[in-house]
C-alpha cells in the first residue's frame, strides 16, 4: 500500500472514531463513574491520595504498560458501564483533559481492547502506578 492510501486509512479511521465518540455521553459516564474520586475538573485530590489526571494522564500513553494501566486500575476495571461505554469514555476523557501530553499517534481505545484488559485486572494498582511515574519521569528527564 502506497503512503498515500495508508494516509486516507488513517485518516479515515480516525474519522470513523471521531463519529463513535459520543461526548455527551462519554461526560455524563465520567460524572457517574470518575468524577466523585478525581473531582469534576479531574484535579484528584492529594489529602485522599487520589491522582491528578488533569495535565497529566496523557503521559501514562507514552510509557508501555500504561495504556493498559488506564483500563485496569481499579476505577476504570469495575466501572458498572460496559466496555465499549468504557473506551468512549477514556477516549473522550483523555484528550479532554490532557491533550498536551498525549502521544500524537494516540490510538483510540476499542471495545474490543477493553473486553481484553478488564479480563486481566492490575495486582498492583500502586506498585505498577509508581513504576509509570518513574518511567514517565524519566522520559520527561531525557
Amino acid at each position: 500500500m502506497s503512503w498515500a492510501w495508508r494516509l486516507v486509512v488513517v485518516f479515515l479511521a480516525g474519522a470513523v472514531q471521531a463519529e463513535t465518540v459520543d461526548e455527551n455521553r462519554a461526560r455524563v459516564n465520567y460524572m457517574l463513574n470518575c468524577q466523585g474520586c478525581h473531582g469534576a475538573t479531574a484535579d484528584g485530590n492529594d489529602a485522599a491520595e487520589v491522582p491528578r489526571m488533569n495535565g497529566f494522564v496523557g503521559n501514562f500513553l507514552r510509557v508501555p504498560g500504561g495504556r493498559a494501566y488506564l483500563v485496569q486500575v481499579p476505577g476504570s476495571s469495575n466501572a458498572s458501564i460496559d466496555d465499549a461505554d468504557l473506551a468512549e469514555l477514556l477516549n473522550w476523557m483523555i484528550p479532554y483533559f490532557s491533550s498536551a501530553e498525549m502521544p500524537d499517534d494516540f490510538t483510540p481505545y476499542t471495545d474490543r481492547e477493553i473486553t481484553a484488559l478488564r479480563n486481566s485486572p492490575e495486582e498492583d494498582v500502586l506498585g505498577k502506578r509508581q513504576k509509570l511515574i518513574n518511567a514517565i519521569d524519566a522520559l520527561q528527564n531525557q
